[in-house]
């Protein structure tokens, strides 16, 4: 700035180019004026003196006026002008006191000198000039009135004008350029005015845009003076993440939300040694005191006089959380995709260029991880042609995901194998990509067509038809070239062959003597043997196949459930064979199979012959019944008419007995008498109680449906007739069937109501209700109940309620022969239901019943 700018007025920004050029211009005019005027006046002034002093002092003036040219081209301007000033006044000095007098015109030519001065020298310089030339003037004027200096002849001429002329001349120039200068600087006050207003009024829209994007910033934002600490300003979204309120935090210190101490160091550090911070991670804490991951910019901002701190926090716990998850995701892909059994590929789908390739799919096709890598499909030679790659390509595009798509490739050693694909479009780094399964199915097929094989083999037909055809799966399956399926005797000594097959034929049904055999040698064993000729010659012949052929025998003993050995399965091969897992799995379930079906055949012949006396057994357990029924019958009646017969003839006797000796008997003789009656319609009701429990033994049951609720209501209707005087309550459900022979039904309701109205008596306010369960589970016969309030029985001898001629109480109580509830029993047992009793002495009984059959709606 110095080297540039003549003077000391402070200058804007921008403003010193101007006035440089503005220096430069008047610099130029008076230099040029000077250079033209001093050798103008040198020749004046020597037309007018001659050569004196004064033209000597000018002409040197001139030559040195001229010699500032060369700084001048140089661009040092201010050189230029403090030297044209100060030759100017050393001149005009030494042109005075030449001339002895202040009244010389050099002294007008100095007030020139400080004209210049004032428009080209700082402050300190003007005001140095201008008291140099007010002391010199003063010297000459003491020096001229001591008379040391003796003034000239004053002489008017050209000289003198010309001398003022070119003092008119350079003041002219100095204040010509200095009022140019002057409106120059006025305009571009004015015009800076003018910015000022305008940049003020910006100023202001900026800083309330500023505002409003502080205040709506969804970033925690914090302004804090650095002068005192105190917060200027927060926006919403800090003061949310922080948990306190603006008007909490504005003119006090900020709230320490910092979790770990030396990360606030950290901060400090950063913004003290470059006045920023940016993009620090930290771990907040919020007024709850829970933690939080914090992106932190921060920058020191000049306000003025003012520092202001700007602080801006982040919330990233969120996008930490979703980064580790993501981390993790794909560290599990990884581990997942290198680890898997399965042959992974990642392909490029525009080109089919290999990304990753797992170790695992060396095994499916045989090409390594380096064989593939950087390669195409194509490159690598593992489709068979362009075309099958563009269907499968297309087809992933199409659905975005293929499965168990089949098709063919080349695997390493050149050989065609079926493959079968899982695959998934994927997009990696904006490239389509194809994330692959590839699974050999080539040793899968085979194995299903050998399961296939197995299948058909082991589901044939029974009989004859199937050991026939198990003969030849089994060859088929296991490369055999015979198979012996046979029967063993009673004492293990021969076999009768089910299916016999050699080189594929099968041959007519033989009996084999196991004796000296190879055979016998199977039979020692639980599981399957195995015998190699190649390790320990066979010895022993194996019929009927050729002994010099067979390399290798491989036989099961087949076994009854009870371990019985009852049959043999053995497999002949004419090359040496050690057969593998696959083929023991076969032999194993050919040889169960064919065990279950031998097994099956000596039942159904046990069953023939079973089946062949049946009808005989039959007849004679159907004569035996009906032997058994007429006894019964025959029983009945001598009960019926013989046992009857006796207690009807006493009975007649008691009656004639009482009319003949009417008025002669004692009271104690009606006594006996009434005994004896009593007895004799004990031992009746005895005997038709009797019958009636051999006769529900008897006969077809006739089940229907059967409404008990009106059945109950009849047999408690006789109940009434018989017994008029009592007030009984009777509850009867309604609408409950039962599916049972109605006949009988009656029977188990005449003798379980009549025990509930009989066992009553004694109760002021006796009560009977039948009822039905009503959580009997779906699918089963209805549950009833016959419940009383009479005397009830202990549960303790519950045990003795359905036995026949049993009674729980004594016949003075309550009469009875002890045989209703075993015929209740008898025909619930003969409906295949069930019943039982539950009763508290005093308190009443319950008993529940069921006809063993869903009730019919």
């Amino acid at each position: 700035m110095e080297d540039s700018t003549l003077t000391d007025d402070p200058l804007a920004p921008g403003q010193t180019g101007v006035i440089e050029r503005h220096q430069e211009q008047a610099v130029r005019a008076l230099l040029l004026t000077l250079c033209l005027a001093a050798p103008a006046i040198a020749a004046a002034v020597f037309l007018r003196d001659g050569a004196s002093r004064v033209v000597v002092v000018i002409a040197l003036l001139s030559v040195v006026l001229w010699t500032l040219w060369l700084p001048f081209r140089q661009g040092r301007i201010r050189l230029v002008a403090h030297a044209l000033i100060g030759f100017m006044l050393l001149g005009t000095t030494l042109a005075t006191a030449l001339d002895g007098s202040v009244r010389s015109s050099a002294v007008t030519a100095m007030v020139a000198t400080v004209v210049l001065a004032g428009s080209f020298l700082p402050r300190r310089g003007m005001i140095a000039v201008g008291l140099y030339c007010t002391l010199v003037l003063g010297l000459f004027n003491w020096l001229e009135q001591r008379g040391v200096f003796v003034p000239s002849a004053m002489r008017m001429g050209w000289a003198v004008w010309l001398v003022q002329t070119s003092v008119i001349a350079t003041i002219l120039v100095s204040v010509f350029f200095g009022r140019h200068r002057l409106m120059k600087a006025y305009r571009r006050l004015a015009h800076s005015l003018n910015q000022t207003l305008e940049a003020e009024a910006d100023l202001r829209a900026s800083e309330e845009r500023f505002r409003a994007l502080f205040r709506g910033n969804p970033a925690a934002c914090l302004v804090q003076s650095l002068s005192d600490r105190l917060v200027v300003d927060v926006n919403d979204a800090y003061a949310d993440m922080s948990g306190f309120s603006r008007q909490e935090m504005i003119g006090q210190h900020p709230p320490l939300l910092w979790a770990k101490p030396e990360q606030s160091e950290v901060f400090r550090a950063e913004l003290k040694a470059h006045g920023r911070v940016r993009g620090m991670r930290a771990l907040g804490r919020r007024r709850d005191a829970s933690l939080f991951e914090a992106l932190l910019y921060a920058e020191v901002l000049q306000n003025g006089p003012e520092r202001l701190l700007i602080v801006m926090v982040i919330d990233v716990s969120m996008e930490e959380r979703a980064r580790q998850a993501l981390k993790k995701s794909e560290e599990r892909f990884s581990k997942a995709f290198n680890f898997s059994p399965l042959g992974m590929t990642i392909t490029r789908l525009s080109d089919g260029r290999y990304i990753e390739v797992n170790p695992a799919s060396e095994r499916v096709l045989g090409y390594s991880q380096a064989d593939c890598a950087g390669k195409t499909a194509l490159e690598v030679g593992i489709w068979l042609c362009p075309a099958d790659r563009d269907d499968y390509t297309r087809r992933l595009r199409q659905d975005g995901h293929l499965l168990g798509y089949e098709t063919r490739m080349r695997n390493k050693q050149g050989e065609v194998v079926e493959v079968r694909m899982w695959a998934e479009s994927i997009e990696l780094d904006g490239e389509p990509c194809a994330l692959t399964f590839t699974i050999n199915v080539a040793e899968e097929k085979r194995q299903r067509a050998l399961l296939m094989n197995v299948a058909q083999g082991v589901s044939s037909a029974t009989g004859e038809a199937f050991f026939l055809s198990l003969a030849e799966r089994l060859a088929q399956a296991v490369g055999a070239h015979g198979v012996v399926i046979g029967e063993l005797s009673a004492d293990h000594k021969r076999l009768d062959t089910l299916a016999l097959l050699n080189d594929g034929e099968l041959l007519p049904h033989q009996t084999l003597s196991l004796e000296q055999t190879s055979y016998a040698s199977i039979l020692r064993h639980q599981d399957l043997l195995v015998e190699d000729a190649s390790a320990h010659p066979l010895r022993q012949s194996t019929p009927p196949f050729d002994p010099d052929r067979v390399q290798t025998l491989a036989g099961v003993v087949l076994r009854d459930p009870d371990g019985t050995a009852i049959g043999l399965l053995a497999a002949t091969w004419v090359h040496p064979q050690e057969p593998g897992a696959d083929t023991r799995a076969m032999l194993t379930i050919f040889a169960s199979r064919c065990n279950a079906e031998l097994v099956r055949l000596r039942r159904d012949r046990e069953i023939r012959k079973l089946q062949d006396t049946l009808e005989q057994r039959v007849a004679a357990r159907t004569e035996q019944l009906q032997y058994l029924n007429r006894e019964l019958d025959a029983f009945a009646y001598t009960v019926s008419h013989d046992l009857k017969s006796p207690l009807r003839a006493i009975d007649g006797f008691m009656h004639i007995l009482q009319e003949r000796m009417a008025g002669r008997l004692t009271p104690e003789d009606e006594d006996l008498l009434q005994h004896v009656a009593g007895s004799v319609a004990r031992m009746n009701r005895l005997i038709t109680d009797l019958l009636a429990l051999a006769r529900v033994s008897q006969g077809t049951l006739q089940r229907t449906a059967v409404n008990l609720s009106a059945l109950a209501q009849d047999v408690l209707r006789q109940e009434c007739h018989r017994d008029p005087g009592r007030e009984v309550e009777v509850v009867i459900a309604p609408g409950m069937v039962a599916d049972c022979d109605p006949r009988m039904a009656q029977i188990v309701l005449e003798n379980l109501l009549g025990n509930a109205w009989k066992y009553t008596r004694q109760q002021p306010r006796p009560r009977i209700e039948l009822s039905q369960q009503l959580d009997t589970p779906p699918g089963e016969a209805p549950v009833f109940c016959v419940r009383d309030n009479g005397a009830g029985f202990e549960m303790s001898r519950s045990e003795r309620l359905f036995q026949p001629f049993t009674r729980l109480h004594s016949p003075r109580e309550f009469e009875g022969s002890g045989i209703g509830l075993a015929t209740v029993r008898r025909i619930i047992e003969r409906h295949g239901g069930h019943i039982r009793g539950e009763g508290t002495v005093g308190r009443g009984a319950c008993f529940w019943f069921s006809f063993g059959r869903q009730a019919v709606d």
